[in-house]
């Protein structure tokens, strides 16, 4: 009897968890429903015409002038667009529910994880970010279902934008070739190194990620095969981290200097049909850039 009591307990103890279970996913659910819905508007707000910047304070310094005469589109491919008349500068631009609110599977995991997301990437982006980093290791390579990136830990690879590649370890050193051609999630990637088989193949591009203190460069082949190189190089003027807020407005220019230092993962402010007002806190002083786009 006293053990049939003990089972109970048990049974009312795990009713209770999972009825607290299931409120805590409905409020996260709905949570995410609104962050979707709250992406779409501002998607739809920022793809309706030309915008130009009215502000831009960079570590405390007042950089607007910078961009005086640029129009910006925020194009639905993903592309970012700034024109004066004489000059265009192409980036890329996304809105995203940061990765802490949204709780998603771990991009660590291979199965199922056939996704591309890199729909707006092209050839001279992945070009500029991989010869702007030194060293890139080897942070995951799976052939044939087989974990091989333990193998490779020595390694390292330098791009050039001539084509060449060399690869180094602590007693051997390898010369070889790569070209990348194609756009959007279709940019084909084409490594020629003798000696590594393991490497040498015609890989698509997935995806390009960057952080502060961290890039990643994310290859597949039919989705099973993956190889993503890692390193710790920083590009654009990320003061900070992953954005702490809930909707992340990224902007990246790999060129020139001045559009390069728009690079970064924005929190958003406040948004009009005539506004768009962004912030970024710095991790390491705790200082504030600010960025606004408005309606020409």
């Amino acid at each position: 009897m006293k053990k049939n009591i003990v089972n109970l307990g048990i049974l009312v103890t795990a009713l209770i968890l999972n009825a607290c279970s299931s409120d805590s996913d409905d409020n996260d659910n709905d949570n995410l429903a609104k962050l979707q819905a709250d992406v779409e508007e501002i998607t739809v707000t920022a793809t309706s015409g030309a915008w130009s910047i009215t502000n831009f304070v960079d570590s405390g310094k007042n950089e607007t002038a910078d961009f005086m005469g640029y129009g910006f589109t925020f194009n639905q491919d993903g592309s970012l667009v700034a024109e004066n008349g004489n000059t265009t500068v192409t980036g890329t631009w996304s809105i995203t529910i940061d990765d802490d609110v949204s709780d998603d599977s771990d991009d660590d995991s291979s199965s199922g994880d056939n996704v591309d997301d890199c729909n707006a990437c092209t050839v001279e982006q992945l070009t500029n970010v991989l010869t702007a980093c030194t060293d890139w290791f080897v942070d995951k390579l799976e052939r044939n279902d087989n974990d091989l990136e333990d193998n490779y830990s020595s390694y390292r690879f330098n791009f050039s934008a001539d084509g060449t590649v060399t690869v180094s370890t602590g007693s051997n050193n390898y010369t070889g070739s790569w070209e990348a051609t194609g756009s959007g999630n279709n940019i084909q990637v084409v490594l020629t190194v003798a000696d590594l088989a393991d490497f040498q193949d015609t890989w698509t591009l997935h995806e390009i990620e960057l952080y502060n203190g961290e890039s990643k460069v994310d290859m597949r082949i039919n989705g099973e095969d993956r190889l993503r190189f890692n390193n710790g190089c920083t590009l654009g003027n990320f003061n900070s981290g992953n954005s702490t807020g809930e909707i992340d407005f990224n902007i990246f220019f790999a060129a020139p200097e001045d559009f390069n230092e728009l690079s970064e993962d924005w929190n958003i402010v406040s948004y009009s049909a005539s506004k768009i007002e962004l912030k970024h806190v710095s991790g390491g002083n705790g200082g504030t850039d600010l960025l606004t786009f408005e309606k020409d």
